[in-house]
């Protein structure tokens, strides 16, 4: 009698979609890590830290330890996990107003409000091409004052836009509450508390890379071999013409070691829409933490409301989190529960939380996968499809 036919391993088959993603260019390199039930079921990194060979660290493979700009995900991982801890310590509460002058780009919001995408503001504006002029580095005064002189887009609560200029205001209020630059606060109530200050490292497993003179050129080599690369600056990239970005990245080859965002870049590589960079595992642990509440100050009931879904109509949002499209249509696919929380960044990052049935042990599931897409350029679409896919096999684990 013959033995049965064994199944495949869902292991080999997210491993091979992956390396396969690598070949197609989705990608230079990733890290992906599944977490499931306090075990760690996957757990690789893919391909090189870049694939354009004027970049000296295109010859250097992803290890499990490359730390990526993670663009978006700085929205739930330092600023909305600063602001539930604050709220938690009753600082401020959700329906607080927006303090002035800050008020004025969105009069009648709440705190809540910029947290659920739906205070009226717009989606992104190019701040930084008013400032292209100057050194980079030290505009973020002058970008909350273009966002204080740019008109509301819709009624507040009316409706749901996701964007960066709410969660820039919402960094600036942190450093108010707080007395604190934005990136010592997330090391100070965060990285620290969480152990992720880890020593003996070129760069920090989590944290804000504040921009330094000389950008990559003025970082060492171990830096350098730590951390993924982003968009090259090359005008011969772009036949029908030079991006608005490039002007801020003037004599600049390569984004390397400093923030991809463009209004970010211009704020000094600071801010609450982007500027955090992280390696997978250091972005699994303050994913624990959520899920079994276990970051110091941050309260049960708090972490419940921040994950509760926004009453606006059409929206999938929780407060600074976001949710799964209940028509599947989003990036997670059908993959994951109704429950799951999750966020994308532009720079080809996403994390995703599934709440156990009863979470108040702390299991269920969670969704790590780190990218460098925007290498070399931004203009590659190719991480939607992947996405999901990668959901739909890591679900599988």
């Amino acid at each position: 009698m013959s033995n049965p036919a064994k199944a495949p391993d869902p292991r080999d088959a997210l491993f091979q979609l992956l390396e396969e993603a690598v070949r197609e260019r989705v990608f230079p390199g990733c890290v992906a890590l599944v977490w499931r039930g306090g075990a760690t079921l996957y757990h690789e990194a893919h391909g090189m830290l870049a694939s354009a060979p004027e970049v000296p660290e295109h010859a250097v493979s992803a290890t499990r330890e490359t730390v990526y700009d993670l663009a978006s995900l700085t929205k739930v991982l330092a600023t909305t996990t600063l602001w539930a801890v604050t709220v938690s310590e009753g600082r401020v509460a959700l329906d607080a107003p927006v303090p002035a002058p800050w008020s004025r780009a969105c009069p009648g919001a709440t705190l809540a409000d910029l947290l659920a995408h739906c205070a009226g503001l717009e989606a992104h504006r190019e701040y930084f091409a008013a400032h292209a002029g100057a050194a980079p580095g030290r505009h973020a005064d002058r970008v909350l004052q273009d966002i204080c002189d740019t008109p509301p887009a819709y009624p507040v609560g009316q409706r749901a836009v996701y964007s960066d200029l709410g969660f820039i205001i919402l960094g600036a209020w942190l450093e108010r509450v707080h007395g604190c630059p934005l990136d010592q606060l997330f090391e100070n109530r965060v990285a620290w508390a969480l152990g992720l200050e880890l020593t003996g490292r070129p760069v920090p497993a989590l944290g804000y890379h504040r921009l330094r003179p000389g950008g990559a050129r003025g970082a060492a080599r171990a830096q350098r071999s730590a951390v993924a690369p982003t968009e090259v600056y090359d005008p011969a990239l772009h036949p029908e013409g030079v991006p608005s970005h490039f002007a801020v990245r003037r004599d600049q080859p390569y984004a390397h070691y400093e923030v991809h965002d463009d209004n970010a870049l211009v704020m000094g590589g600071v801010a609450g829409h982007a500027g955090l960079f992280g390696d997978a595992d250091a972005v699994l642990e303050l994913a624990r933490a959520w899920l079994d509440v276990s970051l110091p100050g941050l309260e049960r009931a708090v972490r419940d409301r921040f994950w509760t879904p926004s009453p606006v109509p059409g929206s999938t949002r929780r407060l600074g989190w976001d949710g799964v499209s209940p028509d599947g249509s989003g990036v997670t696919g059908d993959a994951l529960s109704a429950r799951a929380v999750g966020h994308t960044g532009y720079t080809g990052t996403s994390l995703w939380i599934d709440p156990a049935g009863d979470d108040s042990t702390g299991d269920g599931s969670i969704y790590v996968l780190l990218s460098n897409r925007v290498h070399p350029t931004r203009d590659n679409p190719k991480i939607k499809r992947l996405r999901r896919r990668f959901h739909a096999l890591a679900a599988r684990l």
